[in-house]
Protein backbone atom coordinates (compact mmCIF):
# COMPACT_ATOMS: atom_id res chain seq x y z
CA UNK A 1 0.00 0.00 0.00
CA UNK A 2 2.72 2.52 0.91
CA UNK A 3 4.60 1.95 -2.33
CA UNK A 4 1.68 3.67 -4.11
CA UNK A 5 2.42 6.83 -2.14
CA UNK A 6 6.23 7.00 -2.13
CA UNK A 7 8.91 6.02 -4.59
CA UNK A 8 11.89 6.15 -2.23
CA UNK A 9 13.00 6.11 1.40
CA UNK A 10 14.06 9.72 1.00
CA UNK A 11 10.63 10.84 -0.18
CA UNK A 12 8.93 8.96 2.67
CA UNK A 13 11.32 10.39 5.28
CA UNK A 14 10.69 13.93 4.08
CA UNK A 15 6.95 13.32 4.40
CA UNK A 16 7.26 11.93 7.96
CA UNK A 17 9.54 14.79 9.05
CA UNK A 18 7.09 17.35 7.66
CA UNK A 19 4.19 15.57 9.34
CA UNK A 20 6.01 15.53 12.68
CA UNK A 21 6.77 19.26 12.43
CA UNK A 22 3.29 20.18 11.24
CA UNK A 23 1.51 18.27 14.01
CA UNK A 24 4.12 18.94 16.74
CA UNK A 25 4.79 15.26 17.39
CA UNK A 26 7.78 12.97 17.49
CA UNK A 27 8.88 11.10 14.39
CA UNK A 28 7.60 7.82 15.86
CA UNK A 29 4.22 9.41 16.58
CA UNK A 30 4.18 10.72 13.00
CA UNK A 31 4.84 7.18 11.70
CA UNK A 32 1.99 5.84 13.81
CA UNK A 33 -0.27 8.65 12.64
CA UNK A 34 0.61 7.91 9.02
CA UNK A 35 -0.26 4.22 9.47
CA UNK A 36 -3.56 5.02 11.15
CA UNK A 37 -4.57 7.58 8.53
CA UNK A 38 -3.61 5.53 5.48
CA UNK A 39 -4.26 2.02 6.74
CA UNK A 40 -0.66 1.08 5.97
CA UNK A 41 0.79 -1.90 7.81
CA UNK A 42 3.76 -1.29 10.10
CA UNK A 43 5.77 -3.91 8.19
CA UNK A 44 5.28 -1.97 4.96
CA UNK A 45 6.29 1.30 6.57
CA UNK A 46 9.37 -0.21 8.21
CA UNK A 47 10.81 -0.94 4.77
CA UNK A 48 10.61 2.78 3.93
CA UNK A 49 12.27 4.11 7.09
CA UNK A 50 15.69 5.48 6.13
CA UNK A 51 18.73 5.11 8.37
CA UNK A 52 18.59 8.85 9.08
CA UNK A 53 14.94 8.70 10.15
CA UNK A 54 15.71 5.60 12.23
CA UNK A 55 18.46 7.55 14.01
CA UNK A 56 16.12 10.48 14.72
CA UNK A 57 13.51 8.11 16.19
CA UNK A 58 16.19 6.49 18.32
CA UNK A 59 17.51 9.84 19.59
CA UNK A 60 13.98 11.01 20.47
CA UNK A 61 13.34 7.76 22.35
CA UNK A 62 16.58 8.04 24.32
CA UNK A 63 15.73 11.62 25.26
CA UNK A 64 12.02 11.11 25.96
CA UNK A 65 12.13 7.74 27.70
CA UNK A 66 15.63 7.78 29.19
CA UNK A 67 16.53 4.65 27.23
CA UNK A 68 20.09 3.37 27.42
CA UNK A 69 22.17 4.35 24.41
CA UNK A 70 23.03 1.57 21.97
CA UNK A 71 25.85 1.22 19.50
CA UNK A 72 25.22 1.54 15.77
CA UNK A 73 25.48 -2.24 15.40
CA UNK A 74 22.80 -2.80 18.04
CA UNK A 75 20.57 -0.16 16.40
CA UNK A 76 20.84 -1.88 13.01
CA UNK A 77 19.47 -5.08 14.57
CA UNK A 78 16.24 -3.31 15.58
Amino acid sequence: MTDKFFTSMSEFSIHIEALAAELSMTHLEALNHFCEETGAEYDEVAALVSPTLKQKIYEEAVKQYSMPKMTAVQLDDC
